[in-house]
């Protein structure tokens, strides 16, 4: 699951006259010189700046023109905002600076490389970004990664297994078939894993109102609800 330079100039100078588009773009320029009149196009990449002396070069003809442009600067406006805080993931804490309108799930991606919390619809509809934070579970594409910061206990799918043996949960998800393509299987055992916590051995109903906030494209819902009733 799944992540100009140079100057470019065409055109012509013959007589007296020579236009050369120096803020970009493509420009048809009419070019009067000896025995009739030709229609030109000039092409620039970049800006010339004020005072800039540009040459261009024409079978049979060289000309030097010196063309005077307005300057614009363009300034890029500073970050609406930023915050440095501390993240306890996964048993370890973590220090960053993110802006602060980044969500939890954004921040344990972009900052941290944990890939397996996904993102799904980016709205708490369908389950895929689900995390524990001090053990329930939460959309992590609602939460804030700043209000994360607050000496919670986030826990991500990373963190259920050992780095080689899978936990129990995953390991009943695995055996139990209960994945497809996968992409939305980390949200269900993060919501089974919350739901644990609170009752380790849930009805069905219990099971199938923890995961209702749960969206399977590929329609694997049974499975998943199985492998969670009555526990590990």
């Amino acid at each position: 699951f799944l992540k100009d330079a140079g100057l470019i100039v065409g055109g012509a100078t013959v007589g007296t006259m020579a236009l050369v588009n120096a803020c970009g773009g493509t420009t048809t320029t009419t070019v009067t010189s000896p025995g009739g009149t030709t229609t030109k196009t000039v092409t620039s990449t970049t800006t010339v700046g004020a005072g800039s002396t540009v040459t261009i070069t024409q079978p049979g003809a060289t000309s030097t023109v010196t063309k005077t442009v307005p300057v614009t600067v363009t300034e890029t406006p500073p970050a609406t905002g930023a915050a440095s805080t501390t993240l306890n993931v996964n048993g370890m804490d973590y220090s960053v600076v993110i802006p602060d309108h980044w969500s939890l799930a954004m921040t344990l991606r972009e900052k941290l490389g944990l890939f397996g919390t996904k993102i799904g619809c980016d709205m708490g509809q369908c389950g895929a970004c689900t995390v524990l934070v001090d053990g329930v579970a939460v959309y992590a594409c609602v939460m804030l990664g700043v209000e994360a910061g607050n000496g919670q206990k986030i826990t991500t799918i990373e963190g259920l297994s050992d780095g080689i043996t899978l936990s129990p949960l995953q390991q009943k998800f695995y055996d139990g078939e209960a994945v497809q393509c996968g992409y939305c299987t980390p949200g269900f055992v993060m919501a089974a894993q919350g739901l644990l916590n609170a009752n380790p051995t849930p009805a069905e109903d219990d099971v199938r109102l923890a995961l209702s906030g749960h969206l399977c494209m590929c329609q694997n819902f049974k499975k998943s609800i199985a492998v969670v009733i009555g526990g590990v």
